[in-house]
């Protein structure tokens, strides 16, 4: 178990990523009920990923400025998954009416990071309060919830939604919560590692993360499709 003190861990830190999960969170849940589209989706999207730059600066907060560096090159990379999953399986559909890079909405990437930052946190404290090993268990059960909460709420919202030739859970695939899952699962041993190397390290981190995402994405659908 963690005992050592984590730069940037702290009690206002950790109430400000609770908080700003709980308004994304409410944020999706008004846009669902209100049909209200992709430019709601942009505006929390954009909106948290400022904020996040923000604090992180302001605050010269070093674990938030890593987790945004890792979130930011994961969620670039994870434009290859998206096209997988629209152009290569045939699975998932975005409206069109939006500005899109390659076959994903302009906003994914960092509408990735922003996720990737608040379930990495939680990561972090569990870490630290249980040991790697709970933490890495627990983040996968957590993340198999708490992302696919968002597929669900986005086919109302109509953010994308998800052709319903694979088995569905509400109005997420099985194959999506799988996937999450496994991502969720490699989150803390990844974070725990940055922690103690250069940022460029980060880099190299979050690079690998955006290859997990893929193969996730590949093995969920192989198997729970």
């Amino acid at each position: 178990m963690e005992t050592t003190k984590i730069p940037g861990l702290d009690k206002k830190t950790t109430l400000v990523i609770l908080v700003s999960s709980g308004i994304l969170i409410g944020w999706s849940m008004v846009s669902s009920l209100l049909e209200s589209g992709p430019v709601s989706a942009s505006i929390i999207t954009y909106g948290l990923y400022c904020f996040y730059w923000f604090y992180a600066i302001r605050y010269r907060n070093p674990l938030i400025q890593r987790l945004l560096v890792f979130g930011t090159i994961a969620g670039i990379l994870e434009l290859v998954t998206d096209h997988y999953l629209v152009d290569t399986i045939d699975s998932l559909v975005y409206p069109g009416n939006e500005l899109m890079v390659w076959s994903s909405p302009m906003y994914m990437p960092f509408a990735w990071s922003n996720v990737l930052l608040q379930l990495s946190f939680v990561g972090v404290l569990l870490t630290k309060k249980k040991g790697l090993l709970v933490a890495s268990i627990v983040l996968c059960l957590a993340g198999g919830m708490y992302i696919p909460l968002y597929e669900h709420l986005a086919k109302d919202a109509g953010w994308w939604w998800y052709h319903q030739n694979v088995t569905m859970i509400f109005n997420a695939p099985l194959y999506v919560i799988v996937c999450e899952a496994l991502i969720s699962l490699s989150l803390p041993f990844l974070i725990q590692y940055a922690e103690r190397h250069t940022i460029t390290k980060t880099v190299y981190l979050g690079i690998v993360e955006g290859v997990w995402i893929l193969l996730s994405a590949y093995i969920a659908f192989t198997i729970a499709h």
